[in-house]
């Protein structure tokens, strides 16, 4: 198959569509009475077929063989492309009406503001340009007629040194090229009718309008109307190509539907581009229901048999394994569909004509082979959200109808068993089936891109199983061993009537594994040689021998995964691992307990309010006295939850359950959570103890009735219950009123689960756009599409796999933030300290990512030198300094007009209480320049010759007078760093100023602000800032994603100089490919200005060779491969 090297963009000349026209149209119908294409119609057989039987009168193709050719339209007057209206209006401005020359010479055509023409010494009239298509020259209206004559006068060699490549009066059509009946189909009706095309229907008002007008012309009908039909074909002809185009109503059908033209066809999610062109429908896929089956190996995946019977695979016959062939069709005939000879003939393969086909078969035919055990399928799950959502499983035919894969593989592709769906794909080449075999099976993805950490393992069940089996004492008698060692498979023989537990379970490990790690307890695992020698085996210890293994041989983590999968299932039957209400139930004792325990707390609480009523209450630094009152009840409510759960785990209910040899303790409950199978500690704690304080938005409820959240609580009660403290348990069941409370709390994280993937998902979109052409070169260098770098080296962490030539960092960098995007909330929580300021949510992430010129929260964490930073009162006076007051915190500030003065009031206690005299007034009001004389309420201004205007400007200008502080501080609060020291957070940023205080440790000193950092202390800064600022951000919500993914992206975001923003004025909207530009957001204008600029797309990105249907220069497709035949 022939290469495409590149696509280059342009205008098209009225001789170059009437030249590559099949035919002329001016009869405004397509089919006549009997269902046949009219001639010179809308649907003429020269612009091609679309009716079975019929044949091109072109090319002579039939349908699906003729490709379809252009018509054309001759426009009786000519009118504005609406899309170029823009470029005309340019083009106006920037030369003169009179002779066409450029008003300026040395600008852009775009730049020119000139008033006078230099070669003929016109001067120029005012343009003005109403959208969509109509031009003024003062007040009299330039037609397209005149338009075109003086876009005719434009020299080419201004358009040259302009850098446009076509005639700017071809924006003005004369001549409209109509698309071929096969780009704009008419479907036939149940009733018989025809329905036809948006675009067939407006290209009909085209037509019509047309003639309508040329018919008038002829007739000498008045200018009016002349000029009226003119602008309903200008009307028709802006929405033929834009149906959406500001200041025109939309074009409608009979019904009232919204026509979909040309440019709603191209863009967004549902046209072309998207939905046609980037993403594609395939063959040999299937898609069915998934269920689990621990026996499968976690490379296996059970494929229903009429699945298997449908798809195939294709084996080519070659010289090479002609006879090989031949043995494998008498073998497996009833497995073959079809044969396709070599001239594209398929051929059913029966006992009868076995010999014949024996016979005949040469090299160059196909075998259509029905999906076998072992054939390589390629597994996914939408949405994919990462790599490992597609992943090669071996297929094994089953009966049922379900696709089945073991629980171990659920992780990656996000998938549960209660109804999700999940598709298969066939491999349909030798190369395609390699490339699955050997990159993408599950057993090289056990660890995940985003941060090295074991993805594929043991789950649910299997933690349990692991654990109880590495009980301490545990023996199994020899027939439950050799039961639970055939399952596995493993077939090593021991002595005795039993085995250790701990023993059995080193069974399944290599002789070259040693491994100390601690369990979730916190106590120590201990494998020497293979042989685990200490602690209890839980979800985490599963997952650091998975990792430990996989870094061994990936082969040896797929057998301890198999074999742990099928033998844990096998050990909690042994056990009857089962949960009932019965354990939840706790002692009287524990239930007296618990309810001192909350009498206590809530005696807090009410205290606290009292306190806060009675203004006793102490100020946290930096908030009022009710987020104070707020945060501590809070607190109070988390430890009586804390103390609850202590009680609970020494007065649960536990039968001690005899496992064989060994006693277990826990009861099932508390077993599930401690071997981290499924639950956790606060499920325990909420069955049994108390459900605990209901929060919105991670504060107490606040908001309801008046003063009240509820009627049946007293008005300004801010106590336990009326704020939402349940103090039951579930298995006691919640009273209405705690229901209510906490049916708040559960629509809150609802709403969040419903909003919070669309806005992730746009995010993910956009950084995929933007870093998708990052892929590592052959020098080990991250290099975009056109060849520059980004990065001189892709370092990968400790302990992660080596990286090769070819692989796509970006696009895997970009997923391993999206992905977890998903999972972060967008709410805001409270942290400690500078943290407490600052969002640190899922919007936080998309503003660094956007390169917002500001944050919303800007904040700083100021740093002071070691001498200053113990001392409370030093640090305080400090903060005082930092903290910006402006004169209208401080004053009054009354305008008296009919005097011209001002009167500046200063409030005496205020200035007093923030350490300020008149003098520090006096002195900002010197430095602003303003003339003053003293009084005794403070200060007047006189204007003696001022206007108005002026003393209303004075006004605003001594409103926002700084008299002590930083600019732009608003707040200073003291952090109190629990090591002696103390540092200072502020609301607001001004990073050059803080620095030049002396007591400021400016190295230590920073800011949220990138941008301000950039400005500041240099691009080399900005990039680390960017990458602290994600850091704290994905950190803040427990989430682990790998250094060199956020170094990509802060080196991206930098590595022109300046910070640039991922989305369409960033990274994705400055490619130099048009058609991956167009792709991602606003389709139209990119392709407008790639054609009137006659830009070229070399092709050398991901996006643009999906849409053309070329390999894509990454991974394997970056290699190419030469074979010495002889």
């Amino acid at each position: 198959m022939k290469q495409i090297s590149d696509i280059a963009f342009t205008v098209f000349s009225p001789e170059q569509i009437r030249k590559m026209s099949a035919c002329k149209v001016v009869v405004p119908d397509t089919y006549d009475e009997d269902g046949y294409p009219i001639s010179d119609g809308l649907a003429d057989l020269k612009m091609g077929v679309i009716d079975p039987g019929l044949k091109c009168k072109t090319d002579g193709g039939r349908m699906r063989e003729s490709m379809g050719h252009f018509g054309h339209i001759e426009l009786v007057r000519p009118a504005v492309h609406p899309l170029f209206a823009k470029y005309v209006y340019s083009f106006l401005k920037a030369t003169c009406y009179k002779c066409g020359e450029a008003l300026d010479e040395d600008k852009y055509f775009e730049d020119i503001t000139s008033k006078q023409c230099d070669k003929c010494g016109a001067a120029q009239k005012d343009l003005k340009f109403i959208k969509p298509t109509t031009f003024f020259e003062g007040e009299r209206r330039i037609l397209p007629t005149e338009l075109r004559e003086r876009l005719e006068r434009i020299s080419d060699e201004n358009l040259k040194r302009w850098g446009i490549s076509v005639r700017p009066e071809w924006l003005v059509l004369v001549v409209l090229p109509i698309p071929p009946v096969t780009m704009r189909p008419s479907i036939t009706l149940e009733t018989g009718e025809r329905s036809e095309d948006d675009l067939t229907h407006k290209l009909v008002d085209i037509i019509r309008i047309n003639q309508r007008l040329g018919e008038n012309i002829d007739a000498g009908a008045p200018q009016l109307i002349i000029e009226d039909l003119w602008e309903l074909l200008q009307y028709h002809v802006s929405t033929y190509f834009d149906n959406e185009t500001a200041g025109l109503p939309p074009a409608r059908h009979r019904s009232g539907r919204q026509l979909r033209t040309i440019v709603q066809r191209l863009k967004g999610k549902e046209g072309r581009f998207r939905y046609n062109l980037s993403g594609k429908r395939v063959n040999f896929s299937a898609r069915t229901v998934i269920s689990p089956d621990p026996y499968l190996g976690i490379n296996e995946l059970g494929v229903p048999k009429e699945i298997a019977a449908e798809l195939t695979v294709p084996l080519n016959v070659t010289k090479w394994n002609l006879e090989s062939v031949k043995v494998f069709l008498k073998k497996h005939s009833d497995k073959i569909n079809y044969i396709i000879r070599t001239d594209g003939r398929k051929k059913k393969l029966t006992q009868e004509n076995m010999e014949e086909v024996l016979a005949e078969l040469t090299p160059g035919y196909t075998i259509e082979r029905q999906l076998m055990d072992g054939d390589y399928l390629i597994f996914n799950r939408q949405p994919s959200l990462h790599r490992v959502s597609m992943m090669a499983h071996k297929a094994k035919i089953l009966s049922a109808k379900t696709f089945r894969f073991n629980t171990a593989v659920c992780t990656p592709y996000n998938a549960d068993f209660d109804g999700d769906e999940m598709n298969v794909h066939v491999p349909q080449n030798e190369e395609a089936m390699a490339e699955s075999e050997l990159l993408m099976k599950v057993e090289q993805n056990i660890l995940s891109p985003r941060n090295g950490e074991a993805l594929v393992g043991p789950t649910h069940d299997h933690h349990s199983g692991t654990f109880l089996l590495t009980q301490d004492n545990l023996k199994i008698p020899k027939d439950y061993a050799c039961r639970l060692l055939s399952i596995a498979g493993i077939e090593e023989e021991f002595d005795g009537d039993s085995i250790e537990g701990k023993k059995l379970f080193s069974m399944l490990l290599p002789k070259e594994l040693s491994l100390e790690v601690k369990n979730r307890s916190g106590e120590e695992i201990v494998i020497e040689k293979g042989i685990l020698k200490k602690g209890h085996v839980d979800s985490k210890g599963n997952d650091k021998i998975v990792k430990a293994l996989y870094n061994l041989d990936p082969a040896k983590a797929t057998k301890y995964i198999d074999g742990i999968s099928k033998i844990s299932v096998e050990i909690t039957l042994m056990y009857g691992l089962t949960l009932s209400l019965s354990d939840y139930e706790l002692t009287d004792v524990a239930q007296k307990e618990l309810s001192d325990h909350y009498r206590t707390a809530r005696k807090k609480i009410l205290e606290l309010v009292e306190k806060y009523k009675t203004k006793k209450l102490e100020r946290q630094p930096g908030k009022s006295l009710r987020e104070t009152l707020e945060e501590l009840i809070m607190a109070i409510a988390e430890e009586a939850r804390d103390d609850s759960a202590k009680l609970i785990l020494k007065h649960v209910k536990r039968q001690p359950v005899n496992f064989f040899s060994s006693s277990i303790e826990l009861n099932p409950a508390l077993l599930m959570a401690r071997s981290g199978a499924r639950g956790s500690m606060l499920n325990v704690i909420q069955m049994a103890g108390l459900v605990g304080q209901q929060a919105v938005r991670g504060k107490r409820m606040n908001s309801g009735y008046k003063y009240r959240i509820l009627p049946h609580f007293k008005q300004k009660d801010l106590g336990d219950d009326a704020r939402g403290l349940v103090n039951r348990s579930f298995v006691d069941g919640l009273t209405p009123l705690q229901y209510f409370f906490h049916a708040a709390g559960g629509r809150d994280s609802v709403v969040d689960k419903g909003v919070n993937p669309a806005k992730t998902g746009y995010m993910q979109r956009r950084l995929i756009n933007a870093l998708q052409d990052f892929i590592i070169d052959g020098d080990l260098s991250v290099k975009d599409a056109e060849g520059n770098i980004v990065e001189y080296a892709y370092q990968s962490e400790e302990g992660e796999e080596e990286f090769t030539p070819g692989e796509p960092v970006g696009v895997v960098a970009a997923q391993s933030i999206g992905e977890p995007g998903t999972q972060m909330t967008l709410r805001t929580f409270h942290y400690a300290g500078v943290a407490s300021l600052a969002q640190l949510g899922f919007t936080r992430l998309v503003e660094i990512v956007d390169g917002r010129k500001t944050p919303k929260n800007p904040v700083m964490d100021v740093v002071l030198k070691d001498k200053y930073s113990k001392n409370y009162d030093k640090v305080a006076e400090i903060a005082a300094k930092i903290e910006e007051i402006t004169l209208e915190k401080i004053a009054k500030i009354k305008e008296n007009f009919t005097k011209k003065t001002i009167q500046i009031e200063t409030n005496k206690e205020l200035t007093k209480q923030l350490n300020l005299s008149n003098k520090d007034i006096e002195e900002a009001l010197k430095k602003e320049k303003f003339e003053y004389e003293k009084n005794d309420e403070g200060f007047i201004l006189k204007f003696k010759e001022a206007t108005l205007k002026e003393i209303r400007k004075a006004k605003v200008k001594l409103d926002k007078m700084l008299v002590r502080g930083v600019s732009g501080i608003t707040r200073a609060i003291i952090i109190d760093k629990k090591d002696g020291t103390y540092s200072i957070a502020t609301e607001g940023t001004n990073l050059e100023e803080v620095m030049k205080i002396e007591e400021v440790e400016p190295l230590k000193t920073t800011t949220n602000d990138s941008m301000e950092v950039g400005r500041v202390l240099g691009i080399e800064a900005a990039r680390n800032s960017i990458y602290n600022e994600i850091k704290k951000v994905l950190d803040a919500q427990g989430l682990k994603v790998s250094s060199r993914h956020l170094s990509l992206i802060a080196d991206a975001m930098t590595m022109i100089g300046d910070i640039t923003s991922i989305g369409r004025h960033g990274l994705a909207g400055k490619k130099k490919s048009v058609l991956a530009r167009a792709a991602f957001e606003e389709t139209a204008k990119h392709l407008v200005k790639a054609a009137i600029e006659g830009e070229k797309d070399e092709l050398k990105g991901i996006t643009e060779n999906i849409i053309i249907g070329q390999i894509i220069p990454a991974g394997t497709g970056k290699v190419r491969l030469g074979m010495k035949i002889s």
